[in-house]
């Protein structure tokens, strides 16, 4: 039996309904949302519920851990492998070049294929990853730091998808903004902490490469969280409570098959959202991996110093984005925060460079962003997207945030290097343009969605899930816009030039 196996076959008269806590036995009191008798994950018992919500957000702590543990010795790692700020930023961008495409094809496939396949994957894919990077560090194996880092790169853009994926599934229309937000602090908690004591680490220790090793370890715990995920789903189709019911996994089709003719129905408004992921997505996970050198060179910090300092870029987002969650969830209000994650980022960023202000300043109105951006951009999509596509959504905005990631990664190594004291005066100035780009993006999804979209990204709780799923998708695929051909002729034409600039530092 498989994720996407109902527990019982169908009947035609009997035994086919469920309500929110349990199943009945009359055909004629079947669900509104579903006419076929199915009863989703998000209709199972709280018991289940809560086990699977901390297996999600417990899935990636390995992955966001790592991620930041590279910028936090930037440094030492250029002065123990002996390389330029350029080929760092091609280490950094090995990461997120693999997933400018990589996340598309991942959110594809869980919505064809289910999440038990693609979260077997890409936890295997982020631990064998992170062996290989810390087991580079031995002998400055610049290759092996590369491989370990793309095969990383590979499962983390996918292990979100999975992530958001399982928590649409079982919270669809009941708090999913606060449980994304839970899952996002968590995430960012594990970032925090990694650029926080990665360098005490290394320093108690008395050699760098332990920081690495502890990052590998905690990425074999994700995928043990991985496994307990697989034996809930299981237990779920073995439970008596349900077993008088069809139960169908959420956004899994019966067939294995997609039609990509759907892309063309996406939204003004969904590339929007996209375009800020681009920019804020790509800029976020930039700037995290130069802030500690910056504050070191800008401010004259030492190495530990100046990544305690840049640690608090991360701080806020732990604490604000469970309330931010259940204040979207109630509220909305999605594209004004929006513009204040862009306003907030502009702000710290000119503050930093233009002033000399104590860089935590700085720092904190960049975590107002980093907890603002993502809670209102990851909990637009399973509103303007109907539930099939979430997955595919999600995976296009990923591809699209580590295209940028990819692309400002490299763009700023160049910048670096070409500073003639290889400071950071072109890259902050290259970050301001991403934040004046990043809050007219927002202001023009705040227009379009006022008068095009009957503010449903700032609509709150009750206006968006009284709208049933089938509803949803009916009034999605009721107008094909030409537009997308150019949509999606300007993300091949991005994803290209970042492949291009990779393989230009890389093989020459």
């Amino acid at each position: 039996m498989s994720e996407r196996t109902p527990l019982l076959s169908d009947k035609k008269t009997e035994d086919t309904c469920c309500s929110g806590q349990a199943c009945c036995s009359s055909t004629s009191e079947l669900p509104s949302s579903n006419s076929n008798g199915v009863c989703q994950l998000s209709d199972q018992p709280w018991k289940y519920k809560i086990v699977a919500l901390l297996c999600a957000i417990f899935l990636a702590v390995g992955s966001h851990f790592a991620a930041h543990t590279l910028g936090a010795m930037k440094s030492i790692i250029k002065e123990e492998f002996g390389i330029s700020n350029s080929q760092y930023g091609v280490i950094q961008s090995s990461v997120s070049i693999v997933n400018t495409v990589l996340p598309l094809l991942g959110g594809i496939f869980i919505d064809a294929f289910g999440t038990i396949p693609g979260s077997i994957l890409t936890t295997v894919l982020i631990a064998s990853g992170n062996i290989l990077v810390a087991a580079s560090t031995s002998h400055a194996n610049f290759g092996m730091m590369i491989l370990g880092r793309i095969l990383y790169g590979i499962g983390s853009g996918t292990v979100v998808i999975v992530q958001e994926t399982i928590l649409s599934q079982w919270f669809q229309g009941r708090s999913l903004a606060a449980v994304i937000a839970l899952m996002l602090t968590v995430s960012r908690l594990s970032s925090f902490l990694a650029q926080a004591i990665v360098l005490p680490i290394a320093t108690w220790s008395g050699w760098y490469g332990y920081g690495f090793w502890f990052a590998a370890l905690l990425c074999v715990f994700s995928l043990c969280i991985n496994l307990v995920y697989i034996v809930l789903l299981k237990s779920v189709t073995r439970d008596n409570s349900v077993d008088r019911c069809n139960v169908k996994r959420n956004v899994i089709k019966s067939k294995k098959t997609f039609s990509w003719s759907k892309l063309m129905y996406l939204p003004h408004s969904y590339w929007l959202i996209a375009s800020m992921e681009f920019l804020l997505g790509g800029a976020w996970g930039c700037f995290l991996h130069i802030n500690s050198e910056f504050v070191k060179y800008r401010f004259g910090y030492p190495n530990q110093k100046a990544a305690a300092i840049a640690s608090t870029a991360q701080i806020l987002p732990v604490f604000l984005m469970p309330f931010l969650g259940l204040l979207v969830d109630r509220y909305g209000r999605r594209t004004w925060m929006m513009i204040g994650s862009g306003g907030t980022f502009l702000a710290g960023l000119m503050m930093l460079q233009y002033t000399d202000i104590h860089p935590i300043v700085g720092m904190i109105l960049f975590s107002v962003s980093l907890a603002l951006g993502p809670v209102a951009l990851v909990s637009s999509v399973p509103v303007i997207l109907p539930l099939t596509l979430v997955g595919t959504g999600m995976g296009l905005i990923k591809s699209l945030t580590n295209t940028g990631a990819s692309l400002m990664d490299i763009f700023t190594g160049l910048l670096q290097d070409a500073d003639t004291h290889k400071g950071y005066s072109g890259v902050m100035d290259f970050f301001i343009v991403v934040g004046i780009l990043s809050v007219l993006s927002g202001v023009t999804l705040c227009i379009l969605d006022r008068r095009i979209y009957g503010r449903i990204l700032d609509a709150g709780k009750s206006s968006v899930i009284s709208t049933p799923v089938s509803t949803s998708e009916d009034k999605f695929l009721s107008k094909r816009l030409k537009a997308n051909y150019i949509y999606g002729g300007t993300y091949v034409f991005l994803v290209a030039l970042s492949w291009a600039l990779f393989f230009r530092f890389v093989l020459f």
